[in-house]
C-alpha cells in the first residue's frame, strides 16, 4: 500500500523526468540547428573568400615598396593606422592598374575570418526576395 508521501514522491519524480526529457530534446534540437547553421556558414565563407568583392586595405602612404594588400575585416598587426590605407574591393587591389606591380594577399591577415565576416555581410544585405541590396562601404572608424 502506497502512502501519501510515496505517491507525492512519485509525482515529483515523474515531473522531474518530464523536465529532463524536454531539456534533452531542446539541447539536441539546438545542437542540430547549430550544426546546420555552421555548415551553411562554412559554405558562405568559402563562397565569400572566392568573391572578389571582399574589402581590402591598400597602403597609400610613401614608404618601402608594398607588395601586399591587407584584410579590411581581419587585418594583421602591420595595419596600425587605417588612415594610411584605402579601402578597395579585392579585385581592384589585385589588379596592376594603379600600382607598379601586382599586389597579393598578406599572409599574416585573417583571411578565413574576413571571409566569414564578408559572407555574413552579404547574407544580411540580401532582401527577403533574394535580391542583393546595395553594399555601402564603411571605413571601420
Amino acid at each position: 500500500m502506497n502512502t501519501f508521501d510515496d505517491e507525492l514522491a512519485e509525482l515529483h519524480r515523474r515531473r522531474a523526468k518530464i523536465h529532463a526529457s524536454f531539456y534533452a530534446k531542446v539541447a539536441a534540437a539546438k545542437e542540430e540547428c547549430d550544426a546546420q547553421l555552421a555548415a551553411v556558414d562554412s559554405e558562405l565563407a568559402l563562397w565569400a573568400d572566392a568573391d572578389q568583392s571582399i574589402p581590402c586595405l591598400v597602403r597609400r602612404t610613401p614608404g618601402p615598396d608594398h607588395t601586399v594588400y591587407h584584410s579590411y575585416d581581419a587585418p594583421c598587426g602591420r595595419v596600425r593606422d587605417r588612415s594610411n590605407f584605402e579601402v578597395v574591393q579585392e579585385v581592384l587591389a589585385a589588379q596592376t592598374g594603379d600600382y607598379h606591380y601586382e599586389l597579393r594577399r598578406c599572409s599574416a591577415c585573417g583571411w578565413q575570418e574576413a571571409a566569414a565576416i564578408h559572407a555574413r555581410r552579404i547574407a544580411d544585405s540580401v532582401a527577403g526576395d533574394g535580391t542583393p541590396q546595395p553594399h555601402t562601404e564603411t571605413t571601420g572608424e
